[in-house]
């Protein structure tokens, strides 16, 4: 694999992802101003009926991956100390793995 494919893939990624995660937050925007005030329970309806449960889980999965491209291009351009730049890069992944994983439990305890 060339550099120059690892950096289209990676720019092609950081844009579908972006288009998904504005796309998302148009359409649940769009949504609570059409319908106006939720109760408790019509929000927690909303949020675990099935579509709206795995479009909820891509736009988790394309924050983190759009997360990761960012910071990894901007820890890779600017730190320029190879050990601090790979423990830097560990911390994001860290942070973005443990953070998915939250988000994963909150889907699923709302869906339970």
């Amino acid at each position: 694999m060339t550099s120059h494919t690892h950096g289209l893939r990676t720019w092609l990624l950081q844009r579908l992802s972006g288009i998904y995660l504005a796309v998302y937050l148009v359409y649940v925007i769009a949504a609570a101003m059409q319908h106006g005030r939720y109760s408790y329970a019509e929000w927690h309806a909303w949020l675990v009926h099935p579509v709206m449960s795995i479009a909820t889980a891509g736009f988790i999965l394309a924050m983190l991956a759009h997360g990761w491209v960012g910071m990894r291009d901007v820890i890779l351009d600017y730190v320029h100390v190879l050990s601090v730049r790979l423990l830097l890069l560990i911390l994001v992944g860290l942070t973005l793995v443990a953070s998915g994983l939250w988000a994963l439990r909150v889907l699923l305890l709302a869906a339970g």
